[in-house]
Order: structure tokens, then sequence, then C-alpha cells
């Protein structure tokens, strides 16, 4: 009796401790490489993307951004290296671009530039999921492999505020939002230093586009072309 109470409690045991070290589970999701996501280096610096024009803020995804429905672009910078994006859709009457640049940490442990969390994001924020399980297909989640932790570190965002008729709610949160005023509109540039050498990820998408922008449609019709360059340091 008495090994029996002992093996009992040796089982309990190792199951609380099971329970302690695993993680909840947290939707991520695949943006698809060269349809949603681009690589920029210094011999390929300019892209055109295709993004639709509420895709940086859109208002059913509770002001954030809507994941899919932006184009997302990595680059490999070194420390203390200023860096210039700039996203013009000009010839775009009533689009606004806006941009978010995070630190993509990377190694074994970590998923790759192609998994990003949940189907928005933030444009503000770290993104830390611990144990990211795409769930594109509900039926049949599937864990991100070996490489089951996304941590994005926020490093810089603006947004083309120019010509913009609409004024943004007082529920957006703007304290840590850069709007750009330079006489442009339909144009952004974003300049950042980067705090340390590795892989940063960036996503492009349009904000509070004005009422002559249909929004409405489904699928690739309501996307606009946006022309991205990224200004690397002279080698």
């Amino acid at each position: 009796m008495k090994k029996t109470s002992k093996l009992k409690a040796l089982t309990f045991a190792a199951a609380a401790m099971g329970a302690l070290v695993s993680l909840p589970s947290n939707a991520a999701t695949v943006i698809t490489p060269d349809v949603h996501l681009f690589e920029f280096t210094p011999d390929n610096s300019s892209r055109t993307l295709n993004v639709r024009a509420d895709a940086w803020y859109n208002l059913t995804m509770g002001y954030l951004g809507w994941t899919h429905h932006a184009n997302w672009g990595t680059m490999s910078l070194r420390r203390g290296q200023p860096v210039t994006i700039t996203v013009d859709a000009s010839d775009i009457d009533g689009f606004h671009p806006g941009i978010t640049v995070w630190f993509r940490q990377q190694g074994r442990a970590f998923a790759g530039p192609y998994i990003v969390d949940a189907h928005s994001y933030s444009q503000s924020q770290d993104v830390i999921n611990l144990n990211a399980v795409v769930d594109d297909d509900p039926v049949n989640p599937r864990n991100s492999g070996r490489s089951q932790r996304i941590h994005m570190e926020f490093i810089a965002n603006a947004f083309d505020r120019d010509g913009m008729g609409d004024v943004l709610p007082e529920a957006f949160d703007q304290s840590a939002i850069n709007k750009v005023l330079d006489g442009e509109p339909g144009k952004v540039s974003l300049t950042f230093t980067p705090p340390r050498n590795g892989l940063y990820q960036f996503v492009v998408g349009g904000i509070n586009p004005d009422e002559d922008i249909d929004t409405s449609k489904i699928g690739a019709g309501n996307r606009y072309p946006v022309n991205v360059h990224v200004s690397f340091p002279s080698r």
C-alpha cells in the first residue's frame, strides 16, 4: 500500500511539473514568401507591393492591422547603421501608407519570418508568442515545428497624415504612432537606426483611406500597388 501511495504521489508530481513547463498554444498564421513576404537587400532594394488601403489600420480588427491584407518585408541589418524605408503611393488618390518595423529574433527555437502572430498586428507593440500554432486550417492546426516561438521587438513606425480627410477616432491610441506631415500626400518615409545586428521585419499597408477608395471588395481587386524602397547604408 505504501509503495502504491508513493507511486501515485510521484505520478501526480510529474504531471504537475509537466503542466508547469507546458505553455498554452497561441494562434499564428503563414504569410507566403514572394506573395505577401519579400526580402529586401542592397542589390534588390525596390519592389512593388500590393496592399489594401486599410491593411495597416482596420476598423473591423479593432484599429489593428490586418495581416493578410498587408505585405511584409525582411532585411538583414547591422547595428548602428541608419536605414530608411520609403513607401510611395502618391499616384493613388486618397491612399495613406503606414509602416511598422520590428527586430525579429532568429535561431533554432524561433519561427521563421513567414510565420506571424494571429491574423492581426499592433502598429506599435512587441509581438511575443511562446508557443505558436498555425491555425490557418482550424480543423487541423499545426505547430510551427521545432521553431515554436515568435519574438518581434518593436522598433519604429510611421504613417502618412498629409491630406487625410477624416480625423482618426480617439479610441485609437496614437501615443506611440509617428504621424508624418511632410507635404507629400500618399508618401511616407521612416528612418531608424538598428539597435543590433540581425533580421528586421516590416509591414506595409494603408490607414484611414479617403472615401473615394473602395475597401468593400474581397480579393485582389481592392489591393493597390505601392512602391517600396529601402535605402541601405553604403557598403
